[in-house]
């Protein structure tokens, strides 16, 4: 037991001289600065990525667009009526907006492809 209590007192004392080490002007800037350089390096690598993550993004989306172009009326209708109410039974029951949102953004895409065919039927 004393050996116990003894062991508690080290590492208590061990961590007080640690903390009030960090406590000192020095050790505040240092924190910071260590803080910055964390922030700096994984901006670089977030702008180093950026390119790639857009291209990416538009080879997405333009791939998606014409998986849309094919499918036939009945399917957009039936995905974009069920990514509507999915959408809705998430906003009614208080999920995240973010969710929400990500949920209704098919039900967007879809109905554009579907409103875009009609206004060219109507042309033609």
């Amino acid at each position: 037991m004393a050996e116990a209590k003894s062991q508690s007192a080290k590492s208590g004392t061990a961590t007080a001289e640690m903390n009030d080490s960090r406590k000192g002007p020095n050790g505040v800037i240092s924190g910071a600065q260590d803080a910055a350089e964390v922030v700096r390096a994984t901006a670089e690598r977030a702008a180093e990525h950026w390119p790639e993550a857009v291209a990416g993004a538009q080879t997405a989306a333009r791939d998606t667009q014409r998986a849309l172009e094919k499918m036939p009326n009945q399917g957009l209708v039936i995905g974009s009526s069920f990514s509507l109410g999915l959408g809705v039974g998430l906003f009614m029951t208080g999920a995240n907006r973010l969710l929400v949102v990500l949920a209704l953004a098919p039900a967007a895409a879809m109905a554009a492809t579907l409103m875009g065919r009609d206004e060219t039927a109507a042309e033609s």
